[in-house]
């Protein structure tokens, strides 16, 4: 990684890196940390499958806009590589969330088939090293030990199946050292409201975004479900690891929190049936402002031709 074109930040400019691993509601949270960094400076990576060219193209740019004079960023947020803070001339802290593992592995698995990454009559077969599964470069990374291997920041051609307790031993010693905050996504608001006290975020409220129906690891067979959990046993760990941590925080906070917690989820419930009653009417009136606007446009044109 070059280093020797970058320039000193101000002391006191600290950079929240927003390490988001597909599928762990990050989405949702990304709104929420754009809202809370509007009138900063926020850089989005905008990566949506993380494969090696989507890498290289962000850091490229990240190189060229760290090498400008007066470059300033409160915020990355987005699907990344671990290591962007080695890119940044300023001090920075990581943020991310985990989820359940086979929860994660279901969610991804039919989102890439939703989106024609994996065929819609695809078969898991136990008895391949690859379990029948594409070759999309993503796919391997993010089914085996998805978060682990993202945590420990593996090599790109790590194949599947291949994660070991190296990895889950380098992932440890990352989160220690270099993670403010890791929240769960199966607990998102009181993970929302342990953000808030160790940052100072203001509340936003939020509606779900990019969610994918419930229960979908039940719509697995049970002899697959069991070979996915020993797969990702390394991610199991990883979860208990940072959810131990994290229950142990959530006590430490005492009643407070909790009584933050309920006023919260009371206004944000009032807030996503104002959403759903009122958002449809939004997008119409939207696209009628748009409709008007192009046809005041093609008038216009017209008067012009004649």
């Amino acid at each position: 990684m070059p280093m020797s074109n970058r320039r000193p930040a101000p002391a006191n400019q600290l950079c929240d890196i927003f390490f988001h691993i597909p599928k762990t509601a990050g989405q949702t949270l990304s709104n929420q940390l754009f809202r809370e960094h509007r009138n900063k400076a926020p850089l989005e990576t905008h990566i949506g499958f993380l494969t090696k060219s989507a890498w290289q193209k962000f850091t490229q740019r990240l190189e060229i806009q760290t090498a400008q004079p007066n470059f300033q960023c409160s915020a990355v947020i987005g699907h990344m590589k671990f290591g962007v803070h080695e890119y940044l001339p300023m001090p920075s802290r990581y943020i991310s969330f985990l989820r359940e593992p086979v929860k994660r592995f279901a969610s991804y698995y039919y989102m890439v088939r939703r989106l024609g990454r994996v065929p819609s009559q695809h078969r898991f077969d136990l008895s391949r090293s690859d379990w029948n599964l594409p070759s999309f470069e993503t796919i391997a990374a993010e089914l085996d030990n998805g978060q682990t291997r993202a945590l420990a920041n593996t090599d790109w051609d790590l194949p599947f199946g291949q994660c070991t307790e190296e990895h889950l031993k380098i992932a440890k010693a990352n989160i220690d050292k270099y993670f403010a905050f890791i929240g769960l996504t199966e607990h998102f608001d009181i993970s929302l409201a342990m953000l808030r006290r160790v940052y100072g975020m203001r509340w936003h409220l939020y509606v779900p975004k990019n969610v994918m129906p419930s229960q979908q690891e039940y719509r697995l067979p049970p002899d697959i479900l069991e070979a996915i959990k020993e797969l990702n046993r390394f991610d199991r760990e990883i979860y208990a690891y940072v959810s131990g941590r994290f229950w142990q925080e959530v006590h430490r906070q005492g009643s407070g929190l909790q009584l933050e917690l309920r006023a919260y989820q009371a206004c944000n419930s009032v807030h996503q049936v104002m959403h759903r009653a009122f958002y449809p009417l939004k997008l119409k009136l939207k696209r009628s402002w748009k409709a008007q606007k192009l046809k005041r446009l093609r008038q216009t044109k017209s008067k012009v031709v004649r």
